[in-house]
């Protein structure tokens, strides 16, 4: 061997270092340091063994195939569902739906992920916690039937869970907020209870693989300060498997149904509608008490009232879906019209009676008038003719009795005329007519008049007493 390629040993002891010469390098080789660096690398591979084992275990369940859903025996896979209701809102009676905030909990038994019975994994009893197994795991397609539409919350990171425990169970868990459908039967509004529920099912699996059921304790937990803005906060609720009365045409499916009873608060109608409503008809009932002739009063206060449960009605309804049924509200607000509208039609007949009333006054003034005018002119008259016949030639006892007689009788009815007009006056609407009265009184004022003037006429004709006609008699006393 050349001796440019042989390599030099030189002697070592203890703290000395060898030296191993190589054809182009020489590297010193030192032994103490170098067992110093192999206990160095060795106690952090212990301390990193149990992370090392749950990287394994977590890479064991993303491996598993998610298009496989667990079962056990051919049998179909069972998820216990279990909820939380924080907060029920937005009851909307036109469009019938309403919201819930809930945390939705599945959960169901996967045999293929459990690590507990393997002899490498037995002593790691910690669960696989991580948001990115839902992207590896297989999960129900539980959807709500009756569900309009919702979403995932998502803040601050997306708000579901996803656990798996060492003998391979899995906790699926959400927070979700849904609006569901109500059908609710409104003839009882506003002092109506609706019965709203949640349908839960599988979308796409059917009993025989996939059943849901609800868990064992605390199915449906509602949330100890649960309020709603215009709904008693429901203190039960209604929970059945409905799996067995649904069906289709593609198979028979998991149904779970929760119902919730929601009794309506009087309380806010009573102070924005009844309490109102009753106060505008003792309004519209004031008008009773103005007077009846004085229209510019009653009939702005009929009418503003009417305008008042118009509006009031048109608020109402507005709120309210158009039902084919008539609603209590709508009855109340109907008589609340009919009442109002009432005091305007009793004006209208108050007013009638009162031109009536004052046309049956004045047809009777009339006819005292005439009355006492022609009882005058018959005093006149008579007095005119007294003296004529006194100044002409004398009188016999029997005229001059005849005209004391009739001069009493004239001044009597003088004196009951005016009595006449002094008494109150009968109120109309009596039974005869009005086309009776007053062709009644024309007849009566036509008699009367012609009679005494033919009296006057054939006065200067009468001799005594016992020739005077009786009509006239009649006449003249009426």
């Amino acid at each position: 061997m050349p001796p440019d390629h042989r390599a030099n040993y030189l002697p070592t002891g203890p703290g000395m270092s060898s030296v191993v010469a190589a054809p182009d390098r020489v590297y010193p080789v030192q032994a103490g340091p170098i067992q110093e660096n192999v206990e160095e690398v060795t106690e952090p591979a212990k301390n990193s063994s149990k992370y090392s084992i749950r990287d394994e275990i977590f890479n064991m369940i993303t491996s598993a195939k998610n298009y496989e859903r667990p079962q056990e025996g051919g049998n179909a896979t069972v998820v216990e569902v279990n909820m939380r209701v924080l907060a029920i809102f937005s009851i909307d009676v036109r469009t019938m739906d309403y919201y819930v905030d809930a945390l939705l909990r599945q959960s169901w038994s996967a045999r293929s992920l459990a690590w507990a019975e393997k002899p490498k994994y037995k002593n790691f009893t910690e669960n696989i916690v991580s948001p990115r197994l839902k992207e590896h795991l297989w999960l129900p397609d539980l959807f709500f039937r009756n569900g309009k539409d919702g979403y995932l919350h998502k803040l601050t990171l997306p708000n579901y869970l996803i656990r798996v425990s060492p003998t391979g169970d899995v906790l699926y868990s959400q927070k979700i907020t849904m609006r569901f459908s109500c059908q609710m039967h409104l003839q009882n509004f506003p002092m109506d209870k609706q019965r709203c529920d949640m349908n839960i099912g599988s979308y796409g699996y059917t009993v025989s693989e996939l059943k849901f059921v609800w868990r064992a304790e605390n199915p449906l937990e509602l949330a100890s300060n649960l309020q709603l803005s215009e709904f008693e906060t429901p203190k039960t609720f209604d929970l059945e498997d409905c799996s067995a009365n649904y069906s289709t045409s593609t198979g028979q499916y998991a149904c779970l149904l929760a119902t919730f009873l929601l009794e309506r608060q009087l309380g806010s109608y009573l102070a924005t509608t009844y309490v109102p409503n009753i106060l505008i008809i003792m309004v519209s009932w004031l008008s009773f008490w103005v007077n009846v002739d004085s229209a510019p009063a009653r009939v702005p206060l009929g009418l503003l009232s009417l305008l008042g449960i118009l509006t009031q009605a048109i608020s109402v309804s507005s709120t309210l879906p158009r039902v084919s049924y008539i609603k209590a509200i709508d009855i109340w607000m109907i008589f609340s019209i009919i009442f109002v509208i009432g005091v305007l039609v009793e004006y209208a007949v108050a007013l009638t009676v009162l031109r009536r009333k004052q046309g049956e006054t004045w047809h009777e003034d009339v006819r005292m008038i005439v009355h006492e005018e022609l009882t005058r002119w018959c005093a006149v008259c008579q007095q005119q003719q007294l003296s004529q016949l006194q100044n002409s030639q004398g009188l016999s006892r029997g005229q001059l009795e005849f005209c004391e007689e009739m001069e009493q009788l004239l001044t009597s009815q003088l004196i009951d005329d005016n009595k006449e007009k002094s008494k109150p006056r009968r109120p109309p609407g009596l039974v005869e007519s009005e086309i009776d009265r007053q062709v009644y009184d024309a007849e009566a004022f036509s008699t009367r008049g012609c009679c005494a003037l033919q009296y006057i006429g054939n006065f200067n004709h009468q001799q005594s007493r016992h020739h005077l006609p009786n009509p006239i008699i009649r006449l003249v006393v009426g």
